[in-house]
């Protein structure tokens, strides 16, 4: 059985802005498609490695990045800049065009996710230890939920929103307030008061 903490490595501005670009690309004909997962192919130099690597995202993925880039925006060389605005460009062009496609597909992620969330929740009920294990990993659905609920349009939004707080109540009952549980360094992207799920853990099993 799992005793260690899953650890979530933060992707370097470089790995985020070469998959903001991949699907910046192909945002239309994503959205036309209407599956919320694809697999977009970057270049492994972002990582430091060699060759190309594969990397699923979707449209909750791509915002939780451009979130991410945003907050970092200082470390961006004045190139990088240029290519998050030509993404952001292209991808604004691909939803103003298609907005309602792009906001069912969006809607249809979020309820994906919190499903997710909401099994993960049903099997800490089962194993507790293996709960806090896991959780640094699971809860980057409820990130994602929050970056895709500021992209909905108000009915889709308070749909979500009520379905988050049943979540949100299941959460803060279990957690124990504590640091940042992902790399130190993007703390600063996730501010404590409104991303509180990711400043704690959920209480370990009784001895």
């Amino acid at each position: 059985m799992a005793s260690r903490l899953s650890t979530v490595i933060a992707a370097a501005p470089e790995t985020d802005l070469a998959v903001v670009e991949a699907m910046a690309a192909q945002f239309e004909s994503y959205i036309m498609r209407g599956e919320v997962y694809r697999t977009v192919v970057v270049p492994a130099s972002a990582d430091g490695g060699t060759g190309e690597r594969p990397i699923q995202s979707s449209g909750g993925d791509v915002l939780a990045r451009l979130h991410k880039l945003a907050a970092q925006s200082d470390s961006l060389s004045p190139e990088q800049k240029q290519a998050l605005a030509t993404a952001k460009t292209q991808i604004d062009t691909a939803t103003g065009r298609l907005p309602s496609h792009y906001q069912a597909l969006l809607l249809r992620e979020a309820r994906a996710r919190l499903n997710s969330l909401n099994w993960f929740l049903d099997d800490c009920n089962e194993n507790r230890r293996e709960c806090r294990v896991q959780y640094p990993f699971e809860i980057r659905n409820r990130q994602r939920i929050a970056e895709i609920h500021k992209a909905l349009e108000a009915n889709s939004a308070d749909a979500v929103a009520t379905q988050v707080a049943s979540i949100d109540q299941q959460l803060q009952s279990m957690l124990t307030s504590g640091d940042f549980i992902w790399e130190s360094s993007v703390a600063h992207v996730y501010p404590r008061k409104e991303y509180w799920y990711l400043y704690g853990l959920p209480a370990g099993p009784d001895p």
